[in-house]
């Protein structure tokens, strides 16, 4: 069973340029009217900024582990791969990647988790009916 499917985990927010993380809770009571039988809490989309530079923190996922504060290379890494839409959300069972050890490794990284956009779907479409 899904880790998450139960319980209202706060959500872990990183600031790449202070080299911190931070976790939040972006849930609110849900009006008695409306919530359903296990779901009492509805979840409030909000921006969430880094209490020492004020700068608005990205949403790494309930999966994600910040590394040590001294290890550059480790937040540069996560701060490349925030950038591709690389984020550590899932439903606790896998997020389905390892995340490249070093700043060299990260473009052959990207380039075999490249997630096809919906114009290359489209494309492979039409190219496969052509051929079939």
């Amino acid at each position: 069973m899904c880790r998450y499917a139960w319980h209202n985990y706060r959500d872990h927010f990183a600031c790449f340029d202070c080299r911190k993380a931070f976790k939040h809770r972006r849930w609110e009571e849900a009006d008695e009217a409306t919530f359903h039988r296990r779901q009492r809490l509805r979840h409030v989309p909000r921006e969430i900024v880094c209490p020492d530079c004020a700068k608005p923190m990205a949403d790494m996922g309930l999966d994600f582990r910040a590394p040590p504060k001294s290890d550059h290379e480790a937040w540069e890494v996560l701060r490349a791969l925030y950038r591709h839409s690389f984020t550590f959300h899932s439903c606790g069972c896998s997020v389905g990647f390892t995340p490249p050890g070093t700043l060299r490794e990260v473009p052959q990284w990207l380039e075999r988790h490249r997630r096809p956009g919906e114009a290359e779907k489209l494309f492979q479409r039409f190219a496969e009916r052509r051929l079939g």
